[in-house]
């Protein structure tokens, strides 16, 4: 399969580029980034032939797909040239600052017969899936899930939860349905978000928590779920905790100490292969745009629970 790679960032350097290396009948066509020095050190570690900083000579090369990677605020654009132009997408969170443009692509996605992926990994991470199959039917009473880092960055609620908090909000969908927004209240000092605590109701009864802090002694990410008599816990991405009638089950990953092996965990790898799979097969993502348009429904809703106002 012949795809291009709009975006040449962080992500695309830790993340995808390495596993599009090893991902078997994959070939990397052209990649895109802003500025020709960017281009030229990317085209040259990574062995790609054809790199441009227009976005036209990507379209001129014929992808099968594109993964687009680059910041989220070019995301509509750029996707809406590719799905109008035959190109099946994969788009890393968020899809757009908007759930009205997240929308709207999937209007177009639709209307040309497209693929549309969105990248949430935490649902294809190995250990939140596995809390998800054991959860089965049973209709969670309370959700805890919580995301801390050591250095604060985004100088507004809205960015914050765009950029970052984004994966907890979708996790809340994932484990919990279509939840609605209760309540936010945040902190801030000099000038950036340092802590957040929002509340959603579960459908037939039952609340949801989300907490992040941005001054923490570690980075941890959690998840805790409760229901009928049953707990389980995942502290990313590493360990499962199930806790049932007093007694306690305990399940981790086998690590390797190698990269790909944490992408696997973290839900990357399997994310991927997904979206190929989806492009092969015509079938609809798990992760499309209409999900990531309901997820950015709940965030805009949570934000404004706090008083403040959505961007744009």
């Amino acid at each position: 399969m012949r795809i291009a790679v709009i975006g040449a960032g962080g992500i695309a350097q830790k993340a995808y580029l390495p596993l599009l290396a090893v991902m078997p009948d994959v070939k990397i066509a052209g990649i895109f980034s802003r500025t020709q020095a960017r281009v030229e050190e990317i085209c040259q570690r990574w062995n790609i032939s054809k790199g441009t900083t227009d976005l036209s000579d990507i379209l001129a090369l014929g992808p099968q797909a594109a993964l687009v990677i680059s910041s989220t605020d070019s995301h509509y654009g750029i996707c809406r040239e590719m799905l109008e132009n035959g190109v099946d997408v994969y788009a890393e969170k968020s899809l757009t600052t908007s759930s009205a443009q997240s929308y709207d692509l999937a209007r177009i996605a639709l209307e040309k017969k497209r693929i549309l992926a969105v990248g949430y990994n935490r649902r294809y991470a190995l250990l939140y899936m596995k809390a998800k199959e054991i959860m089965g039917n049973r209709k969670v009473e309370l959700a805890v899930i919580q995301k801390h880092r050591t250095e604060a960055s985004n100088p507004t609620l809205f960015d914050q939860y765009l950029d970052d908090t984004i994966h907890q909000i979708d996790l809340m969908r994932f484990y919990c349905g279509d939840v609605e927004p209760s309540t936010t209240a945040y902190e801030k000092k000099n000038g950036v978000i340092t802590s957040a605590v929002s509340t959603v109701d579960i459908p037939n009864g039952g609340q949801g928590v989300i907490t992040i802090c941005n001054e923490a002694g570690s980075w941890q990410e959690s998840v805790t779920l409760h229901a009928g008599g049953l707990s389980v816990h995942v502290d990313a991405f590493r360990r499962l905790r199930v806790m049932v009638d007093d007694h306690e089950e305990v399940y981790g990953t086998d690590r390797a100490g190698k990269w790909i092996t944490g992408m696997k965990e973290r839900g990357f790898y399997g994310e991927l292969a997904h979206f190929f799979e989806c492009v092969q097969t015509r079938q609809e993502p798990l992760t499309n745009a209409v999900e990531a348009a309901k997820t950015q429904v709940l965030m805009e809703g949570l934000v404004r629970a706090s008083g403040d106002e959505i961007n744009p």
